[in-house]
């Protein structure tokens, strides 16, 4: 009997030890937590002229009704034609994080070619892109990679921003995330660039203007 309530005991002690030891680790952690929400000031997507101002509108973040800290990385060159990215992040009290980002299109001169139109890509599943104008030399490609049958998430914003480049930074589209690298355009013949998303390989892919 007495060896059973000294087994007993030594369990007790056991489970009381390992409770201490996991209250020690989840010991400053809320029970609910809230994600950041960034909201951001102004358009995220803009353009201006070479030789042009851009000031940044900035972006607030709250944890659930409670306004926090945002932190800007990223500058424009408003001099030098090409794509910039101001990214904004904020951090919860328990660690978890929130980013958005602002794009710029610092546009040339040279980059007045209307480029909307129907693209197939040359290889692979030889997929038709359609390429619309969203605003200024703010484009949308519909199928960023020349699949057969794009979806939603497909579709990406680029810049035509000089005279044969143009740039797509990397950006969340529906339930995806795309950027293109080595991107450039043969006006009125076709455009390239190397898709980046694990789903596809690092060919560079070539559209023909239809």
């Amino acid at each position: 009997m007495k060896r059973g309530i000294k087994l007993i005991m030594i369990a007790l002690t056991l489970f009381a030890a390992f409770s201490c030891e996991e209250d020690k680790v989840t010991e400053g952690i809320s029970s609910i937590t809230f994600y950041p929400v960034i909201t951001l000031k102004g358009e995220q997507w803009n353009q201006v002229a070479v030789g042009g101002t851009f000031t940044d509108p900035g972006a607030t973040a709250k944890e659930g009704d409670t306004e926090i800290q945002v932190k800007v990385s990223g500058t424009v060159d408003t001099k030098t034609p090409g794509v910039y990215v101001i990214t904004y992040n904020a951090v919860n009290k328990d660690g978890y994080s929130s980013t958005e980002y602002r794009y710029i299109g610092v546009i040339s001169a040279a980059a007045t070619t209307d480029i909307t139109g129907s693209y197939k890509r040359n290889a692979g599943n030889q997929g038709i892109s359609k390429v619309t104008k969203v605003s200024g030399n703010l484009y949308r490609a519909d199928n960023v990679g020349g699949v057969s049958v794009p979806a939603p998430g497909d579709a990406v914003l680029f810049y035509y921003f000089d005279k044969g480049k143009i740039g797509v930074p990397y950006q969340l589209t529906s339930g995806n995330a795309f950027e293109c690298t080595d991107a450039s355009i043969k006006e009125g013949v076709s455009y390239s660039w190397v898709v980046i998303n694990p789903g596809y390989g690092t060919a560079l892919r070539t559209f023909v203007k239809q």
